[in-house]
């Protein structure tokens, strides 16, 4: 049967109707659909028969339209039937991700904030982009969307950055790495820590929560008085532990000792040894965020109380290399993220000199003012 709209519709199941106008093209008529369908040969020699759509997705003169397409690349030496299934089988960038975290993602210190990443602003966005369809303008229109966050935005933006290198070298995926160019967004570290009143407040509600929630309590404390990681007391085992030095083999910045005073002793003496990590949690998050509400500091987060460690360790005449070396870091620019407090010991410590330099001034006159009277 000629294949045209009234023949279509009065097609039956296994008809098939094909079109005197292009050579090839032909209707097959099944029991719940009608397919458009080109039969040519290629110039090797090879037999195709590519589906071009359904009927009712696409028209008879769509039809035609991509037939004549097709077969114009047949005539200049090509095979789209086989160019669309390389397309088909191009990989996304959830491939991209897949082969990523099993070859490095999954092995980084950083791993946790990565898939954090991924799952929150990338996967929702891009994971079924075809890896050749991503350009310089789609990053930089993510980015543009997470200015609100600007330190997570440039996180992203370093992961992509990763994934797509990797998709390059050495898995030959891209021809270039479409963040190229785009810019990242400026950050000002926080320069927040626990203050006085925070602190005693801070340290009452603990105690009266140490009763119900020890391991919790035990995090916080250890926290506050080491000044490490979260992730670093969070995998800290009892083996490690070598009197009051904590060894930990593999830290963010490599092995790492951390020193536990008086103080952080007392803390694990109050937990139960076992097989298992020192506090036996991840996080004492759930506690946290109730304990920092209610001491009135719901901006001080975890991290930020190794500031306050910084800022405590100053006080006490420590030194800037000092104090990196009680934090474990690996480099003297990170410590210097902690000059700011240099500045505040400084200034209560001139205040101080100043304020017995006040003194003896006001006292020195209304001395020899007392001496001249007596002479009189």
């Amino acid at each position: 049967m000629e294949l045209n709209e009234k023949s279509i519709k009065a097609a039956l199941p296994g008809e098939v109707l094909k079109d005197a106008n292009i050579k090839g093209l032909h209707l097959r008529c099944f029991a719940e659909s009608k397919g458009f369908y080109l039969y040519y040969r290629t110039k090797a020699g090879m037999q195709r028969r590519p589906k071009l759509g359904d009927h009712g997705s696409i028209t008879l003169a769509q039809a035609r339209k991509v037939a004549q397409e097709m077969l114009a690349q047949v005539a200049a030496g090509r095979d789209p039937s086989l160019d669309r299934a390389d397309a088909r089988a191009e990989p996304t960038m959830q491939d991209l991700w897949d082969e990523y975290w099993k070859r490095h993602g999954a092995k980084k210190k950083s791993s946790d904030q990565d898939l954090r990443n991924w799952n929150l602003h990338i996967l929702p966005r891009f994971a079924k982009n075809k890896l050749s369809a991503m350009t310089y303008s789609m990053v930089a229109d993510l980015m543009d969307d997470m200015k609100g966050s600007p330190i997570a935005a440039n996180r992203t933006l370093a992961l992509l950055s990763k994934m797509f290198n990797f998709g390059h070298r050495p898995l030959e995926w891209l021809d270039k790495n479409p963040c190229n160019g785009v810019q990242r967004y400026k950050e000002v570290k926080r320069k927040r820590y626990m203050r006085g009143e925070e602190a005693a407040k801070i340290a009452e509600l603990l105690d009266a929560a140490a009763k119900d929630s020890p391991a919790s309590v035990a995090f916080i404390y250890l926290l506050i008085l080491t000044g490490a990681r979260k992730g670093e007391i969070a995998d800290a085992k009892w083996a490690w532990l070598d009197g009051n030095i904590l060894n930990l083999p593999d830290s963010k910045t490599g092995a790492k000792s951390v020193y536990l005073p008086p103080q952080a002793l007392d803390v694990l003496d109050r937990l139960p040894r076992t097989n298992g990590t020192i506090t036996g949690i991840q996080s004492p998050k759930k506690l946290w965020e109730r304990v920092r509400k209610d001491a009135g500091c719901p901006d001080l987060r975890l991290h930020d109380l190794r500031h306050s460690f910084a800022s405590a360790a100053l006080a006490a005449g420590l030194s800037l290399a000092q104090i990196g070396e009680l934090l474990g870091h690996k480099s003297t620019q990170t410590t210097k993220r902690y000059a700011h407090l240099v500045e505040d010991v400084a200034t209560a410590a001139a205040t101080a000199a100043a304020d017995r330099i006040m003194v003896g001034m006001k006292k020195a006159p209304a001395e020899a003012g007392a001496k001249v009277e007596q002479t009189t």
